[in-house]
């Protein structure tokens, strides 16, 4: 660790949890035909994203390689960019065109890459 004091623990657990949040109001809002719900979606995604960059780059800042293998580090550096790339993508997809084909596509893929992502940040901590 750089310091005694990570702030990496405290920030990343906001971007999954407002994913998920966001997600399900789209999907109400969806269901409801709620243009409120949709904006309530779209804006959970934003603050959500802007959690993802924070907990990136304090993810970089804080680890310490000699503690764990290259390949696990790197392996969930690497899942959670893809995650906050595909947070950037489903943001900007709930805003514009929140309901098409592509724009699902990315919500499920990033449902896949959050997956992955608190997995390997699990094997980080756990094992």
């Amino acid at each position: 660790m750089i310091s005694s004091v990570s702030f990496h623990p405290f920030i990343s657990h906001f971007p999954p949890a407002l994913f998920v949040a966001g997600l399900t109001l789209l999907f109400l809002a969806h269901k409801k035909n709620d243009d409120k719900l949709k904006a309530a979606g779209a804006f959970n995604l934003s603050l959500g994203l802007f959690a993802a960059v924070v907990a990136d780059f304090s993810g970089m800042v804080s680890v310490d390689i000699n503690l764990r293998t290259v390949v696990d580090v790197e392996g969930h550096q690497g899942y959670a960019f893809l995650f906050t790339l595909l947070y950037g993508f489903s943001a900007g997809y709930a805003y514009t065109n929140t309901f098409s084909r592509t724009a699902v596509g990315f919500y499920m893929t990033g449902v896949l890459a959050m997956g992955t992502c608190l997995y390997s940040g699990y094997q980080l901590v756990f094992h």
